[in-house]
């Protein structure tokens, strides 16, 4: 009885610090498009240079993804966690004391290096420290963090520019990330048992060529592109969409919006619980399902005769694309190759963090080819929607292994 209240609260602990540091990375990362503003009228910055700036993590976040996944196979979760926090909250110091738009650039593109690391170490620390019966609950709860820090971050960096500058809201989430860092090195350690168990599966080289040829974990990668461009083209053009569309100005369509992000934090959680008590074995089905209603919610979201009636809608779709990350995320670690569990979600958030950085630009560049319609707004989030019905009816799940627990699960087969 002990050793489970101790395995317990050892889980608790773990999953807390993963869900902060999550937070955290999405509090960082949106600090930017806050403090853009003041940084701008101070450095003189056109709009080109803006964009530059803006886009510079994503290029250092995108490399570092299939890099990052591979060396925490190599080096464990909690070295790759430890430095990942680390480097990005220096690298959000130092954006506090940048001096021209080339440091900058230069410290925004190390931050995304940085960062990108911490996704897939994650994910690999969640296969080190849950059973297989828990991946669906622990996966949800870990990515609901993301709604979390994406509805309250804007908010928050925006008080601590108006109060301390944006050069001393910079510097200030930068300490406090450099202190989650130290409480990652301090608690976040695997259980011995399975902490020798990957090292003897990891050995002295990590054979990274049998990830791709797993053909499931490229049909996976797919139908994440395809999740991201939809959720990508919704944060980014909905608030335009509201203030030039339905008339509203910006406050009220920030505070609008609060509502889908709260709504898609509770769905995530249930979405973890409906994995890991009901469709064991059918994880791909969530995924199914999700894209599907996707399709008819994102439709009647441009064609709700009210604002009231379109915010249903956008919640309702929340819902719906809820359910889909987790399942995919959740098949990768209950069914992927153990010793590469760094690695393939590494490389599934790969395709996800290019179609997000995509979905925008290709939807501003439709709306100003059809004259500023945002009808095709709603055809390319639909149309994309119905593509990850396409790629997740290939999924094919898998059986469970009985030597799951001593081997780990077997590979995401054909």
């Amino acid at each position: 009885m002990q050793n489970d209240l101790t395995d317990r609260k050892r889980k608790s602990i773990i999953l807390s610090l993963l869900f902060i540091g999550m937070m955290l990375s999405y509090f960082d990362r949106l600090a930017i498009n806050i403090g853009i503003i003041p940084m701008g009228k101070e450095l003189n910055l056109d709009p080109s240079q803006t964009g530059l700036l803006l886009s510079a993590f994503y290029i250092g976040y995108t490399i570092m993804q299939p890099i990052g996944g591979w060396l925490t196979d190599k080096f464990g979760a909690r070295v790759i966690l430890t430095f990942s926090i680390l480097s990005w909250s220096v690298f959000t110091v130092l954006t506090g004391i940048g001096w021209s738009l080339a440091s900058l650039l230069v410290i925004r593109f190390l931050f995304g290096i940085g960062e990108g690391g911490f996704y897939p170490a994650s994910y690999h620390s969640i296969s080190e420290t849950f059973s297989e019966k828990e991946y669906g609950r622990a996966t949800s709860f870990f990515k609901s963090a993301a709604a979390i820090g994406s509805t309250l971050g804007t908010g928050l960096t925006a008080y601590l520019v108006v109060t301390f500058g944006w050069r001393g809201m910079f510097i200030g989430i930068g300490f406090v990330g450099i202190v989650v860092a130290w409480l990652f090195w301090v608690y976040l350690k695997p259980q011995e048992k399975k902490k020798k168990d990957f090292r003897n599966q990891v050995q002295q080289k990590v054979p990274l060529k049998k990830l791709f040829k797993i053909k499931n974990i490229w049909k996976i990668m797919i139908a994440n592109f395809f999740l991201q461009i939809v959720q990508g083209g919704i944060l980014s053009w909905m608030p335009s969409y509201l203030v030039k569309e339905k008339g509203l100005n910006l406050e009220a369509a920030g505070a609008l919006l609060i509502i889908p992000g709260i709504v898609s934090f509770l769905m995530l959680n249930v979405s973890g619980w409906v994995l890991d008590k009901y469709l064991v074995r059918k994880e791909k089905y969530l995924v199914l399902s999700g894209f599907t209603l996707s399709v008819i919610f994102i439709y009647f979201v441009f064609n709700a005769s009210t604002v009231s009636l379109g915010i249903i809608f956008l919640t309702l779709n929340s819902i719906a694309l809820a359910f889909i990350g987790p399942a995919i995320f959740t098949m990768v670690l209950k069914y992927g190759p153990r010793e590469l569990t760094g690695s393939a979600t590494g490389f599934i958030n790969l395709g996800g963090v290019m179609a997000g950085a995509i979905s925008p630009a290709i939807i501003g560049f439709a709306i100003q080819l059809f004259e500023g319609s945002y009808y095709v707004v709603s055809y390319f989030l639909s149309i994309s929607a119905l593509m990850g019905v396409v790629s997740a009816f290939m999924i094919k799940n898998n059986q469970p292994s009985e030597e799951n627990d001593a081997q780990g699960p077997k590979e995401l087969t054909v």
